[in-house]
């Protein structure tokens, strides 16, 4: 059974939760919602990244407050799949991102 653990710091009065669960012995899998990290790192590197944790949590919310407006569109189940399938095989964490870069960067 693999440990999975819960923790939480405080940044200006509001509590953020992250998680480590342990992977192998080399191994931890770090997920923060707050700073929109959901991936594997290796355990030399954790206590850096919980050192830098408050300080991405305060750039993802910064980021985030500058992104608020909203396009939508219709397509089918279909496009949408494609689109879906297309944005992880070219490494985006999110359809938007894909999305937002294609629209942006047009080359």
């Amino acid at each position: 059974m693999k440990a999975e653990i819960t923790h939480y710091l405080t940044i200006n009065n509001k509590k953020y939760s992250y998680i480590l669960k342990k992977i192998n012995d080399n191994t931890t899998f770090v997920e923060c919602k707050d700073a929109n990290i959901y991936q594997e790192f290796l355990n030399e590197d954790i206590p850096n990244l919980l050192r830098d944790l408050p300080n991405l949590i305060i750039s993802e919310k910064k980021y985030k407050s500058h992104n608020s407006e909203i396009i939508r569109f219709r397509i089918s189940i279909n496009d949408k799949k494609i689109i879906e399938k297309k944005a992880i095989k070219k490494g985006y964490a999110t359809v938007s991102a894909y999305l937002r870069d294609l629209s942006l960067n047009d080359k």
